[in-house]
């Protein structure tokens, strides 16, 4: 970790409280702080830059605001759209001029945390089932679909971040506390979750699947399709799922990756036309003219 900024503050008399106005103004520029990722305090710039309407309220003695930005300089993640949390905290204690070793705590304890929590609600699962419904949309020649793909994240992401940086602000190292205390369970809840959505996924895109294979003749065909669903009804759907679940729980892939491999597996299929009713790309022998 690079140390940038040490000592104590000159200025230990408890700030004027933050205003809504500056607290907003810091939670629309943490969208933008992951902005900052470098290889050696990787987001510290941006977090730095997100604080710095509050911490020009907090800290009014020059030295003490350099010696404040030095230390958020440091090693921190802020990439997540739960980051807001940590930030309404260390907030908190800046105001209360908290010794900058104990904000440093803080600060590399809960951002490290809610980093990995927040990639997994809004990347792994937030994304790819807004991606789901509005795939459904656009498919069917809706225009909205495209668009509510960029809107309701964007949406979702800005009311979390007002809602937490509040929380953090108010309820300061409570705040901390109270998530460190249930971090471990948030994000087996999240994988869980992912775990059903991608099921739930496999389940209802394998029930609209019918195979344009077919055996036997011009004048007497079967579809492989329909074959197995006489053998055994719900078989790929079946398998779709046992498939998503064993890379998710036992090799620890993320809902993410497993919605790309399906869709991979999709175009795959219509690349060989292997799905009805569309035809296919490469005139593959065995599928049926």
């Amino acid at each position: 970790m690079v140390v940038v900024g040490t000592g104590v503050y000159q200025d230990t008399n408890e700030a004027y409280p933050l205003d809504k106005k500056t607290l907003s103004a810091v939670a629309l520029r943490s969208i933008l702080a992951g902005a900052s990722h470098n290889a050696e305090t990787s987001e510290s710039i941006g977090w730095a830059w997100a604080l710095m309407p509050a911490l020009k309220k907090i800290h009014t003695n020059e030295e003490d605001l350099s010696l404040c930005i030095g230390h958020h300089l440091e090693t921190v993640k802020a990439s997540s759209m739960l980051t807001t949390l940590t930030m309404g905290t260390v907030l908190a204690l800046e105001q209360q001029k908290a010794d900058p070793e104990t904000i440093r705590s803080v600060r590399t304890a809960m951002s490290a945390s809610i980093d990995s929590l927040g990639t997994g609600l809004f990347r792994y699962l937030l994304i790819p089932f807004c991606a789901m419904a509005c795939a459904a949309l656009a498919s069917e020649g809706n225009t909205l679909g495209a668009v509510l793909m960029v809107i309701i994240p964007a949406v979702i992401s800005i009311v979390c971040r007002m809602i937490l940086i509040n929380t953090g602000y108010a309820k300061g190292v409570r705040a901390a506390e109270s998530f460190m205390k249930h971090a471990d369970a948030l994000k087996h809840a999240s994988r869980i979750a992912g775990v059903f959505m991608l099921g739930a996924l496999s389940a209802v895109m394998t029930r609209a699947i019918g195979s344009a294979a077919e055996f036997g003749n011009a004048d007497s065909s079967v579809g492989i399709m329909t074959l197995v669903s006489y053998v055994l009804p719900g078989l790929f759907g079946l398998l779709a799922v046992w498939f998503s679940y064993t890379l998710m729980a036992k090799k620890n892939r993320s809902p993410l990756f497993m919605v790309i491999v399906l869709i991979a597996i999709g175009l795959l299929g219509a690349l060989i036309g292997i799905w009805t009713p569309y035809p296919s790309v490469l005139n593959v022998p065995w599928l049926a003219s």
